[in-house]
């Protein structure tokens, strides 16, 4: 019997939308939050543009991380054309031909955690996705933008129950942990000594 890999689905800012002040602060969590879900052996989903998402992609893949990416446009002569930027490096990339909108609900969709960093409004339709379709999402606090937003929406707005948990954490180790955790919660299965797809559960 084998466990599926956790898909982890990492939303935040294009790189046009950080300001200088923050950009190597945020940076620097990227690179931790690509290497800590290289480490856990998750697959990782992205909207397969740049900024945050690419960075967390490029650090993934450095430490022999799965990727997947998923376009918004329908080939790759479309995405380098219309979205005016080259993929991210992701292992897999999905043309979608959606544009944004659908790509996002695809993404969102696809993981089992989706992870905010930072972000504006297209980082908020994901959240607002996640939320719907009931998936742990973690906030990476701190960031700025939809990641700190996210909860006080929450608070303020009337919701409706949809089974969604929000964990929000400034630590990008600790937040993928803790989400990692509550996922596995969730099924009733152990969250410690996961090592991927191919660990084989005793009989």
């Amino acid at each position: 019997m084998h466990r599926p890999a956790i898909k982890i689905g990492v939303m935040g800012s294009a790189s046009t939308s950080i300001v200088a002040a923050g950009r190597q602060r945020v940076d620097d969590l990227a690179v931790r939050l690509g290497k800590k879900i290289a480490a856990e052996s998750c697959v990782l989903i992205t909207g397969e543009l740049d900024g945050i998402p690419g960075r967390v992609v490029e650090v993934h893949s450095q430490y022999g991380g799965l990727s997947v990416g998923i376009s918004p446009a329908h080939s790759a002569v479309e995405h380098a054309a219309v979205y005016d930027t080259p993929p991210c490096p992701s292992t897999v990339v999905i043309y979608s031909g959606f544009g944004f909108k659908g790509r996002n609900v695809i993404a969102v969709r696809s993981a089992d955690i989706v992870i905010l960093v930072s972000g504006g409004i297209g980082t908020l339709n994901e959240f607002t996705i996640a939320y719907d379709e009931g998936k742990v999402i973690g906030l990476l606090c701190g960031t700025g933008g939809a990641a700190d937003v996210a909860q006080t929406l929450l608070d303020t707005l009337p919701v409706r129950a949809t089974g969604a948990v929000v964990i929000a954490d400034p630590d990008p180790e600790q937040l993928v942990d803790r989400c990692i955790a509550q996922l596995c919660a969730q099924r009733q299965e152990p969250a410690a000594g996961r090592t991927g797809p191919d660990t084989a559960l005793p009989n």
